[in-house]
């Protein structure tokens, strides 16, 4: 169990396997989250799960369906000890993932971003709530209790509920409100993910303030800080270096404060921020450290090592790997081969 503040939560963020089978999780999908949702993690979210009639960030994303596996996903996070959760996401058919970490020219990949919302008609709009309605009945009927929108990255909520991209954020802004109120009245609990910065300075620099007020005048549970889209700067996503992890820490810190009712989930490699000066509504979430080590939580010595495999899409494979649990997955089956034979 974790040492921490009376009241602080440990999230297991969502992450992009690529563990499907027919746009429904897999075995290793089942494995993967069960293994990680003990040793008092409070809720683990089963990542970008597309919903009904929505589009992938790539060709190996699950889509929530009445399947019998999403239950047994549920179920089995669930047995372990924590909240059963799902994040529930769309791109569009278009829609392709650079590779590399940094766009070449990030002011195209804005354009782009506008040019799609510019397609879409207020009807589109609704359908899209709908649909997003509808998976989220599927997941409440899955067992998830905890339900979080993927509205970053550069993904297709990120652009709906942005002024700077969508003339009709403010229609997509007062269905979410009622979305919010349907979850939390339901099962409990609703999270938002939202980039803070899209990571072209034009753009950030015309300020971001007022949009994340927006946001954080939403009625969701929790709010889940990031920044970054996704083809513009994936470094922002993913900070590996000290000065991103500080930046990302302290503009999560400074929300928590200036929204001192609102509950923060902190990420990117927050190990180093689990002590007693984060604000008490400010929730720790992992995902890296989580994936190198399935026990992370009872051995903070064995967290992520920056191999840089987990990223496995931009490095042109269809699932994640990881060398850290590779590595631990070799020893524990040696020790295990030990103990069958004495």
């Amino acid at each position: 169990m974790p040492n921490c503040v009376e009241g602080r939560k440990y999230f297991f963020l969502p992450v992009n396997t690529g563990y499907v089978d027919g746009r429904l999780p897999d075995d290793r999908c089942q494995e993967f989250y069960v293994a990680r949702s003990g040793h008092g993690l409070y809720c683990a979210i089963v990542g970008n799960v597309v919903i009904p009639n929505g589009y992938g960030s790539n060709d190996v994303c699950a889509e929530i369906s009445a399947s019998e596996r999403w239950r047994r996903l549920a179920r089995g996070i669930e047995d372990r000890g924590a909240r059963p959760g799902i994040q529930l996401s769309s791109t569009w058919r278009e829609f392709q993932g650079i590779r590399p970490f940094l766009a070449r020219d990030a002011q195209n990949a804005i354009a782009g971003y506008k040019a799609v919302m510019r397609g879409m008609s207020t009807d589109d709009i609704r359908e899209t709530i709908g649909n997003l309605r509808r998976g989220t009945e599927l997941a409440l009927r899955a067992g998830f209790s905890h339900i979080q929108l993927h509205a970053a990255h550069g993904y297709l909520f990120s652009l709906l509920i942005d002024d700077a991209f969508c003339q009709h954020s403010e229609l997509v802004l007062d269905a979410l409100v009622s979305w919010a109120k349907d979850v939390d009245s339901a099962s409990g609990e609703s999270s938002l993910r939202f980039s803070m910065l899209t990571g072209d300075r034009r753009t950030d620099e015309g300020g971001r303030e007022r949009l994340v007020d927006r946001l954080l005048a939403l009625p969701f549970s929790f709010f889940d800080v990031t920044a970054g889209l996704y083809n513009i700067n994936k470094q922002l996503i993913y900070p590996s270096t000290i000065e991103l992890l500080t930046f990302r820490r302290d503009a999560t810190v400074a929300l928590a404060h200036r929204f001192a009712s609102k509950q923060m989930i902190l990420s990117g490699k927050s190990n180093g921020a689990w002590d007693t000066s984060l604000p008490r509504n400010v929730h720790i979430g992992i995902c890296r450290d989580l994936i190198a080590n399935p026990n992370f939580l009872r051995d903070r010595a064995m967290g992520c090592t920056n191999c840089m495999k987990c990223h496995y899409y931009s490095r042109g494979a269809r699932d994640l790997t990881c060398g850290r649990w590779e590595l631990t997955q070799a020893v524990t089956g040696l020790a295990r081969g030990r103990d069958s034979s004495t």
